[in-house]
């Protein structure tokens, strides 16, 4: 069974004034303030703190995309441990970062020893050829990969069941 991937908590809070003080507007004002210099670093000693690393939209058990869920899925499959980071709370700031740290502004974005695989495309290629385990350090698993485990069996796409828009 693989070890269960341990969610990274970023903290977007900062100094951030409670609800009833004067001047507050909100949270996204202190995101934003924090999107400059003091959130790129605490992204890089993230990337730099864990050796893989999984910038993702939700939480591996609970993703809010389908890229995410498909990366999560070769992850899991491959038995190692990540750290996962749900961008959603902070999408803009964490795009702005992550395009000046790897020039990439997509997610979800899988970082391995510090440096950026890429996103699921990449991911699940490097998976199927191999390379993945290697730069995982993992022996390449027997099965193939979780998206072709769910594809059709015969050679004809799949095609959904007839719709039927009644009149009024």
């Amino acid at each position: 069974k693989a070890p269960r991937p341990a969610v990274v908590k970023l903290n977007l809070r900062g100094d951030q004034p409670k609800s009833d003080s004067p001047g507050w507007r909100g949270p996204s004002r202190n995101i934003n303030r924090m999107a400059d210099q003091e959130l790129t670093d605490r992204v890089r000693e993230l990337i730099a703190e864990n050796d893989v690393l999984l910038f993702m939209k939700g939480t591996p058990s609970q993703p809010r995309c389908g890229f995410s869920m498909r990366t999560v899925q070769v992850l899991d499959s491959m038995g190692v441990e990540y750290g996962a980071i749900d961008v959603l709370p902070a999408l803009q700031p964490l795009r702005e970062v992550t395009s000046e740290i790897s020039d990439w502004e997509t997610f979800p974005q899988l970082y391995v020893n510090g440096e950026l695989l890429g996103g699921c495309d990449i991911v699940e290629e490097m998976f199927e050829n191999g390379e993945l385990a290697e730069a995982l350090g993992v022996e390449q698993p027997a099965e193939a990969a979780p998206a072709e485990a769910q594809a059709p069996a015969s050679d004809e796409p799949y095609k959904s069941p007839p719709m039927s828009i009644e009149g009024s």
